[in-house]
């Protein structure tokens, strides 16, 4: 069984939707319980056809008792049902063969069961007076859901919805979704470019299988095709690979080095990245340094690898790479292990891969980190694009949207 943090049993319980899930705590435990988690699920069909969407509640009971009734009112009839039960147990003793004495049993059995259906009746009856969500707040809800958004993350949005609206609002649901999908795209922060001064040097970290060598060939690249637009001189660069974990990571970078005319060194220590920087800082404009990758639970690794790129004048434009089919729960912690190296936004790889993103703006949101790229495709340089608000709102699943609306508060000025 599962145990939350302070080592108390997890239940779960599943329904309809997360409101079904509620009444039904609240029939057995009254206030006597904690959610700690939600999912969507599928339940029934055969061979996977059939299936209907249901939500399962994970939850604890509150240290402090299992009352399975909501108010003052059960603890009285619990009172009842003790004399009840306490005449019943007198009689039985003293009631040997005597027919009265036996009528008087069954009379009283009768009406500890009448006593018993009026207080379930009454615990329904408490129930369905429950106050309710505005179905508008529910429908959002499960359509937030859909995309992948975290718990907290709707959590906030149904708030926001329930105090910012009147019920008038709430009945306009086109109303209410066209101003949530505004407060989706500010919660998405988005870097603004930057100009840097040469050596302008850029370090790509991040998980193993993210694709981080691919990435920054993708983004010498960019730095190529940035000067040609603007009518400059093709950069000087350099590549530099710390990768010594991913076997042909090197050779995969030779490889894109030798394409693109850029050269390759590669570096173990930090008095390898000294010595390398120092010999080329006053001769490139860029310099591009390639990561090893690591499970994001190895902290220790990540720590040393950091240590490797630990020089005071190298005014480094850190990026930190995750895949966007990355769950929320692991991005949170990817984020965690990588604060060390100070990123100053992200890079979403692998969107290409899904068409959900509300794990990625709902982790990025609660650790208010920015973005400042998405790739979809292994192609360079093709498959790599700015960061853009507006491209994410259109990739929202069910939700209605209005393009100009959107153009005009989110897109490029």
């Amino acid at each position: 069984m599962n145990t939350d943090d302070r080592g108390a049993p997890v239940f779960t319980i599943q329904g309809k939707n997360y409101e079904d899930c509620k009444a039904q705590l609240w029939k057995r435990y009254g206030e006597d319980y904690l959610i700690v988690s939600r999912k969507q699920i599928l339940l029934g069909g055969f061979l996977g056809l059939g299936q209907k969407e249901a939500i399962e509640v994970s939850y604890t009971l509150r240290p402090h008792g299992m009352s399975r009734r909501p108010s003052s009112e059960g603890s009285r009839q619990d009172v009842f049902v003790s004399d009840f039960q306490r005449s019943r147990d007198e009689l039985l003793r003293n009631a040997g063969s005597n027919i009265d004495s036996i009528k008087q049993i069954a009379q009283v059995k009768q009406s500890v069961e009448e006593l018993k259906d009026l207080m379930n009746q009454k615990l329904e009856m408490s129930v369905s007076a429950m106050p309710s969500k505005h179905p508008t707040i529910e429908r959002i809800e499960e359509m937030l859901e859909k995309n992948e958004f975290t718990f907290s993350y709707i959590s906030e949005i149904s708030k926001r919805m329930a105090a910012e609206f009147s019920l008038d609002q709430l009945d306009d649901f086109d109303f209410v979704e066209k101003a949530v999908v505004d407060w989706i795209g500010q919660s998405i922060s988005v870097q603004p470019k930057k100009n840097f001064r040469p050596p302008h040097v850029i370090i790509l970290v991040g998980p193993t299988g993210v694709g981080k060598t691919t990435t920054i060939a993708k983004l010498a690249a960019n730095l190529i095709l940035d000067a040609k637009d603007n009518g400059f001189d093709r950069p000087q660069m350099r590549f530099i690979s710390i990768d010594k974990t991913r076997v042909g990571a090197f050779e995969q970078l030779v490889n894109y080095g030798e394409i693109m005319n850029v050269p390759v060194d590669k570096a173990v220590t930090l008095d390898d990245v000294k010595t390398i920087y120092d010999q080329y800082r006053n001769s490139v404009d860029a310099i591009l340094i390639d990561t090893s990758g690591y499970s994001p639970n190895d902290s220790r690794s990540i720590g040393q690898m950091r240590s490797v790129l630990d020089l005071d004048d190298l005014h480094a434009d850190v990026y930190l790479a995750v895949s966007a089919t990355t769950k929320a729960r692991d991005l949170s912690n990817i984020i965690q292990n990588y604060e060390p190296f100070n990123f100053g936004s992200v890079i979403i790889t692998k969107c290409d891969e899904t068409k959900q993103y509300g794990n990625v703006i709902s982790v990025l949101h609660e650790k208010r980190k920015s973005i400042s790229y998405i790739t979809d495709g292994q192609g360079v340089p093709k498959d790599i694009r700015r960061a853009d608000v507006v491209n994410f709102l259109m990739g929202l699943n069910d939700f209605k949207i209005d393009r100009i609306h959107i153009d005009d508060k989110f897109g490029v000025k």
